[in-house]
């Protein structure tokens, strides 16, 4: 079946998808050879060049097996590692610039509890789309008999994670995932026959029960295997040379799998497999998605021989936080926002910005200057001395290039510029040179990062441009919002120094004259200590603020902990505050409207891991045409450390031009839509409401005020399952929900740019279809009444929008191939042969739908293929969904053994395996006494040939 236009817009929402927040380090391919690779030691990991050693050992591995994997097309030529700066300096190590722990390509950090040692990678984007970053653990770095014993070699496993990395393929092996999405062990072969979910169908071996070892029993439920079946590779036997995307590890995998008919038999893609990647890339070969991807697409970077894949290693290492604000004191900034810019700088120097950083202060508008030189802020005193330079006057024209240079000349003067931060805030366009295109040379040359803060639509349209080619982020706050300027400037700190401040609530509120605003805000555990409550406004009377702790305290003026200024009114409850409900009253006392902002941050205890939410917007700039209609994404992770945080209630507010109205949206963890996987904390929704052309800001909300509903995922280990990773072959491991108390957070997005929306909106014409669907999944298969049940996440009329779609297109074939070439040409299922459910009446988007359905026969090898797609009442349909088979041949049940005969022989084998391991330690104890070697630091069992607890992706 040709691909529908649909399915090329679906796709391209990836192709050209390039997150501005935050943004990964730009890695770059030119004549083979990948550069500017960052990998990061995060700050808190105990010193040991041990590390480094064994990094540069890995990635030499890994670019040779590279440059096998892709044909000769690709390997590692340039691989920085970033030092932490509380690690020893050390003359070798240059001064790192753009180059960060967040922004890392590769994190070698603490374990992610979920997944052990186990490397992995965040994947928030669909099919094609480049993942976020890659963990690595210093025990896997650092113990190379563990790693490669548990996940085969350390080269070809990084390959493997750089598959997902770069290139957003995904996993091509059966997943089961109790917290999410997953993917079935076996499926029914369209040629009848149960077979194993792998990648290619050469690969050799046999299918046993992971406890017993005893040969597999079909599921009269599923009409496959078991759900304690697994397939084991044979090394011996296997001749399949792909695909790294399956089991990496076995010696003759040496390749990704392909759809090239002439290519390679034993690395040919097997499309039917229902595994992750199938599911997401519509049946595409690895193969398939990476001639799109840029690296290679239209015969770029040919095979080429080379002399050496080793790659170069540039030792960097972190700088202290240095930030120069760079503020726009031209005529256009008079009055009310120069008042507001100074409040937020203000709070910045007075709250955000931790004592040991460095701080310098720079204005601008026909000419520069440095009002404030470079300062470690040490005290009080340097804190009131920055606030008093902050500009209260303006002058005429705006040369924003002249406060860029000025900034650095300020960073300069305290050592080198490489890694300080300008933090640049301006509401207007350039007027005087030099300009901004004129000095992004020098500024990429010193290794600044510019963060950047358009304080209105009017502000220089090179801003995000700026910000993205220097690595800092980019911010939109109109001129009245002082709210989202300010997260702008804790949302820098946090990017850019890894601030540990949490932002609980932010919002600003106009209060008639006379009356009482309240509030309340939920403190929990995970943060308490140096909490601030802040109150601005701006002219007008002071207002009068209460406050209520959770044990019943009142907080008045004249409290120790209540502090005014001119405009200001701070709490900061001393200590650890406690946990619970926060309730404060704002009153106006004169005649007018007043409009007052309230901030609250908090910090975690010590070495404590707080909730935070990082959110991000897909695109830095977007082209609407009607002939192929725009969507954004827009994500928000949530986590307790590296915990995902389910179940929560997270908005993103847009605020759209032309004049600020703010439109929410509710973002979904479900594995719909523009969300890829379920329940790993990252919510995700598309974003349709383009009302102009120009700047849409982002901010996200997080809200468990109710409790209870969301959780954070642990692991429960059973008795017995040593020191394993997370295994769920090896039923070693369980994961279950930790209930969370109330808890509240918010953060900024950044900022987006539109143009070409028609003059008046978006038109009115419905021309959106419904999402693909890719979770399709068979429940229930009945041979005594020829029946089968599907189960899926219904889209809405518009992507994930909107009402439910009009109706489900339903269609089978006796064959896969049938399905997958002509879905339009396969038979319908009709509304006669739905026994429960409905086809015609889909729920809302994000609802799980399901239908029980007849098929025309059953018997020995009859296997029917499904798929569907949903349509709006405008027969806008969604691409056809994953495709999923249903064996519809009579299965007996299966004989249950006794349980005692059961654990009799279990624990007979489990008592050989420890008489073996025993004799086999006193060998080698004795072998080692000989020869008076010393023993090894850490000595791990090794696993079984069986053992497919190979590298798993979030």
């Amino acid at each position: 079946m040709a691909a529908t236009p649909w399915v090329l817009l679906l796709f391209a929402l990836a192709w050209r998808s390039e997150a501005v927040f935050t943004s990964p380090h730009q890695i770059k391919l030119q004549n083979n050879e990948y550069s500017d690779v960052l990998v990061a030691i995060h700050r808190d990991i105990p010193e040991d060049l041990r590390i480094v050693d064994r990094l540069k050992e890995i990635l030499t591995k890994a670019s040779e097996d590279l440059y096998i994997a892709t044909n000769s097309r690709a390997f590692l030529k340039e691989v920085k590692i970033l030092i932490p700066k509380t690690w020893s300096k050390k003359p070798e190590y240059q001064p790192a610039g753009t180059e960060t722990f967040e922004r890392a390509n590769v994190r070698v950090d603490v374990p992610n509890a979920l997944y052990g040692d186990n490397p992995y990678v965040q994947q928030k984007g669909g099919c094609g789309e480049a993942g976020d970053y890659m963990h690595l653990t210093p025990k896997y770095v650092l113990d190379k008999q563990y790693g490669e014993a548990y996940w085969g070699p350390n080269g070809k496993t990084f390959v493997h994670e750089w598959a997902h990395l770069r290139w957003g393929l995904f996993d091509e092996y059966g997943q089961d995932d109790p917290a999410g999405q997953s993917y079935p062990h076996f499926y029914s072969g369209s040629l009848g026959g149960v077979q194993p979910t792998r990648c290619s169908a050469w690969v050799a071996g046999t299918n046993k029960h992971m406890v017993t070892g005893a040969p597999c029993q079909l599921d009269p439920v599923t009409g496959v295997y078991g759900p304690e079946c697994r397939f084991y590779p044979d090394e011996q036997t296997n001749r399949a040379t792909g695909s790294y995307m399956f089991m990496h590890f076995l010696n003759q995998v040496t390749s990704f799998c392909h759809s090239d008919p002439s290519g390679d038999p034993l690395s040919y893609h097997n499309r039917e497999a229902p595994n992750k990647h199938n599911s997401l890339c519509g049946g595409q070969s690895a193969w398939g998605v990476m001639d799109r991807h840029p690296d290679f697409a239209n015969g770029a970077n040919p095979p080429r021989e080379v002399q050496s894949t080793v790659p170069d290693f540039v030792l960097l290492q972190e700088n202290d936080y240095r930030i120069v604000l760079v503020l726009d004191a031209s005529n256009s900034m008079r009055g009310e926002p120069l008042r507001r810019l100074g409040q937020v700088a203000t709070r910045f120097i007075r709250s955000t910005v931790g004592f040991g950083a460095s701080v310098g202060l720079v204005k601008f508008a026909r000419h520069a200057s440095i009002d404030h030189p470079v300062i470690s802020v040490d005290s009080q005193a340097d804190r009131d001395a920055l606030i008093a330079t902050i500009p209260t006057t303006t002058v005429l024209y705006t040369c924003i290039g002249c406060g860029l240079l000025k900034g650095v000349e300020a960073l300069e003067a305290v050592g080198p510029p490489e890694g300080g931060v300008l933090l640049l805030v301006t509401d207007g366009r350039e007027t005087t040179a030099p300009r901004i295109r004129d000095v992004i040379p020098e500024l990429l040359r010193k290794r600044v990062i510019v963060a950047t803060v358009a304080y209105s639509q009017n502000a220089d349209a090179t801003l995000e441009s700026l910000a993205q080619q220097t690595g800092g982020p980019s911010f939109y706050a109109a001129r009245r919002d002082s709210a989202a300027l300010d997260n702008a400037f804790t949302a820098t700190f946090e990017a850019t120094a890894g601030g540990k401040g949490v932002k609980l609530l932010n919002e600003e509120r106009t209060i008639a004259g006379g009356q009482t605003y309240t509030n309340h805000v939920h403190v929990d555990s995970s943060v308490g200590q140096n909490t601030t409550f802040s109150f601005y406004w701006l002219g007008g009377s002071r207002p009068t603020v209460t406050m209520e702790t959770p044990v019943g305290h009142v907080i008045t003026e004249g409290s120790p902990m209540y502090d005014v200024t001119s405009d200001t009114i701070t709490v900061e409850i001393p200590g650890m505050a406690p946990p619970g409900k926060w309730a404060y009253n704002i009153s106006n006392p004169g005649p007018d409207d007043h409009d007052v902002i309230t901030i609250i941050t908090s910090y975690p205890p010590t070495d404590g891991e707080p909730i935070r939410v990082k959110a991000q917007v897909s695109a830095v700039s977007l082209n609407y045409s009607s002939s192929q209609p725009t969507a954004l994404r827009i994500f928000a992770s949530v986590r307790r450390g590296y915990l995902p945080v389910t179940g929560a209630v997270v908005k993103v507010h847009i605020a759209k031009p032309p004049d600020g109205r703010v439109e929410e949206l509710l973002l979904l963890d479900n594995g719909a839509g523009a969300d890829v996987t379920k329940n790993d904390g990252i919510y995700s929704r598309y974003f349709l409401g383009f009302s102009a052309d120009g700047r849409y800001g982002v901010s996200v909300t997080v809200d468990n005020s109710q409790g209870d509903a969301a959780g954070y995922t642990v692991i429960q280990r059973r008795a017995g399952s040593g020191a394993m990773p997370m295994d769920p072959d090896a039923g070693g491991s369980s994961v279950q929900q930790e209930p969370l108390q109330q808890f509240q957070r918010m953060t900024t997005g950044g900022v987006f740019e539109v143009q070409g929306v028609p003059s008046g909106g978006v038109p009115t014409v419905d021309v959106l279809p419904p999402s693909r669907v890719t979770d399709l999944a068979v429940v229930d298969v009945s041979h005594a009444d020829a029946t089968v049940t599907l189960r899926w996440t219904a889209s809405g009329d518009d992507f994930d929008q909107g009402g439910p779609a009009n109706f489900v297109e339903l269609r089978y074939g006796r064959h896969f191939d049938q399905l997958a070439d002509d879905f339009l040409g396969s038979p319908l299922v009709d509304q006669s042969q739905v026994l429960q459910g409905n086809l015609t009446s889909p729920p809302p988007p994000g609802h799980v739908q399901t239908v029980n359905i007849r098929v025309p026969e059953r018997g020995h090898n009859v296997t029917f293929a499904f798929s569907l797609r949903m349509c709006d009442d405008q027969d806008n349909c969604s691409p056809p969904s994953n495709i999923v088979t249903s064996n519809l041949e009579h299965i007996a049940q299966p004989i249950k053994a006794n349980n005692t005969v059961t654990w009799v022989i279990i624990g007979c084998v489990v008592g050989v395996a420890v008489l073996a391991a025993i004799l086999i330690l006193l060998y080698f104890t004795v072998c080692r006494a000989k020869k008076q070697i010393k023993p090894a630091d850490s000595i791990h069992p090794a696993p079984t040939n069986g053992n497919t607890s190979y590298a798993r992706t979030v």
